[in-house]
């Protein structure tokens, strides 16, 4: 079977990891485009490299055509790579694309004349979101009728595709996939604990993910203050990720005297993850919801359960669906139980172990990314 999958500018491995099973068994081709947000070389699957200059060329052999979809587009940044697509396009079965983008709003535009059927990932867990977002309302309205199977990621985003009519027949969750070998159990690299001047023995405590406000991310400075001035010394908050709230949160830790428990972790390439994972006593994710947001699942729980490492986090969104009993979940915002239930963790190194048990034997039972591979080719052979 000849597979393509387009995931606009955000290929990378961590997206691509419950596909890696089926390399040897299927002719897969990833679409990467020129300025794709991640370092792809890495990544095993054959890579299809798309650039302007030749989408330019392209587009200007058909100038009517161009002059409709670029010019006279209701929005920006409509399409991803429409002409340069239709030359590799041509005799593939199936096309994935894992998002609501340009990907897929270019890929339902060129179905028919090309004849692959359409898959489409779905994160979405509230019904009707795109209401808050003019652009992916239209690419919605264009998009929608010609999936021809949506995998909603969670039951969470099944119900809401639900709600908003799409048949059940089109509808098949698969959870996302992690590799089990890369995440697991293992000792603290040390190279990296003396790489963020992390104490040998400190109580570490791993926030991976943006920094933005919806993810609660200053209630990990609330959490670290209610520490210190319970007496709590010997602990550091290891940040990794990159977001609007960093200098907020700088400011905040400068005024509440925590700026000493906190290491921002520069950049790091997906290959490093599992080590920032083992060298966590705890990881916390603490998501809280909006209006238009919920936590639609949090890849670092997945992740972090994968690795025995423990987890708190949060009552948002598919958060309990993803984590089930395999976490400590507190109320959104709760800035006092989340210290209190830290607390508990450092004092009780046997529930530590346990929490850490459970987590890696639902990563086991429910996102081996070959398990899940499995059920994605289960999918592809009956479309």
């Amino acid at each position: 079977m000849k597979i393509g999958i387009l995931l606009d500018n955000k290929v990378n491995k961590w997206a691509l990891q419950r596909f890696e099973p089926l390399i040897d068994k299927h002719d897969i081709t990833v679409f990467v485009g020129q300025r794709n947000d991640y370092d792809v070389s890495s990544i095993a699957f054959k890579k299809q490299p798309l650039c302007h200059s030749k989408e330019i060329l392209s587009a200007l052999q058909s100038p009517a055509i161009a002059y409709k979809r670029f010019v006279r587009a209701p929005h920006k940044r409509m399409d991803f790579y429409y002409f340069s697509l239709q030359n590799y396009l041509k005799g593939m079965d199936v096309v994935y694309s894992g998002d609501m983008t340009r990907s897929a709003y270019t890929l339902a535009s060129l179905k028919d004349r090309f004849r692959y059927k359409l898959i489409l990932s779905w994160w979405e867990n509230i019904p009707y979101r795109s209401v808050f977002d003019r652009k992916m309302d239209f690419f919605k309205h264009d998009v929608m009728g010609k999936v021809d199977l949506f995998l909603p990621f969670t039951q969470g985003a099944k119900r809401a595709l639900q709600i908003e009519g799409i048949d059940d027949r089109k509808l098949r969750v698969i959870y996302p996939g992690v590799d089990l070998e890369r995440f697991s159990p293992g000792a603290k690299p040390t190279h990296l604990m003396n790489k963020l001047k992390i104490p040998e023995g400190s109580f570490t405590i791993l926030y991976i993910g943006k920094l933005v406000s919806w993810k609660g991310v200053h209630n990990l400075i609330y959490m670290a203050k209610i520490l210190k001035d319970t007496g709590i010394k010997d602990f550091t908050i290891a940040i990794t990720g990159k977001g609007a709230q960093k200098e907020t949160m700088k400011q905040i830790m400068r005024q509440s005297g925590t700026e000493e428990h906190f290491r921002f972790l520069d950049f790091l390439s997906y290959d490093e993850i599992p080590d920032v994972h083992r060298m966590a006593d705890l990881l916390v994710l603490p998501s809280y919801p909006i209006m238009y947001w919920q936590e639609q699942f949090g890849m670092v729980l997945a992740e972090a359960m994968a690795s025995g490492t423990p987890v708190i986090t949060t009552l948002s969104g598919s958060i309990p669906e993803v984590v089930g009993d395999a976490a400590i979940l507190i109320p959104p915002g709760d800035f006092s139980a989340l210290a209190n239930n830290v607390m508990k963790l450092m004092q009780d190194k046997q529930l530590r172990k346990d929490l850490g048990l459970k987590g890696r034997e639902r990563a086991i039972k429910m996102y081996d990314s070959k398990k899940v591979a499995t059920e994605f080719l289960a999918v592809l052979e009956n479309l």
